[in-house]
């Protein structure tokens, strides 16, 4: 706020110059203040966006977790199906239905539940 000394010639001009009690750099500072905020709530780096990367990047961590389990299960099942013999005709049986020598293959249906009408 400016001081204004009575009897001055630049008091007319003192007064003149500060509106709603705020002079030109108040006015100026506010100014930039505001220009500031604007840049901190809807900028390019804002507090919006940053909690969006922020919700983007939990779900891509997660995402990426799962996959991780599963090539270490497929991972898991190529080491087994390298080093054992046995895993190839159990994985051949229960994938493919196939069937070894001397074996008999029986398919057993189960019966409908009877019903009450």
């Amino acid at each position: 706020m400016a001081v204004v000394w009575e009897g001055s010639l630049g008091s007319a001009r003192a007064v003149a110059s500060c509106i709603g009690g705020l002079c030109r750099v108040d006015l100026a500072l506010l100014a930039l203040l505001f220009l500031l905020q604007y840049f901190l709530w809807f900028g390019t780096g804002s507090w919006w966006t940053v909690a969006q990367l922020h919700t983007q990047l939990e779900q891509r961590q997660s995402a990426v977790q799962k996959l991780q389990e599963r090539n270490d299960k497929l991972a898991a099942e190529v080491l087994s199906l390298q080093n054992d013999a046995g895993a190839v005709s159990g994985l051949a049986r229960r994938n493919l239905g196939l069937v070894g020598k001397n074996e008999i293959f029986v398919w057993v249906i189960p019966r409908s539940a009877p019903s009450n009408s």
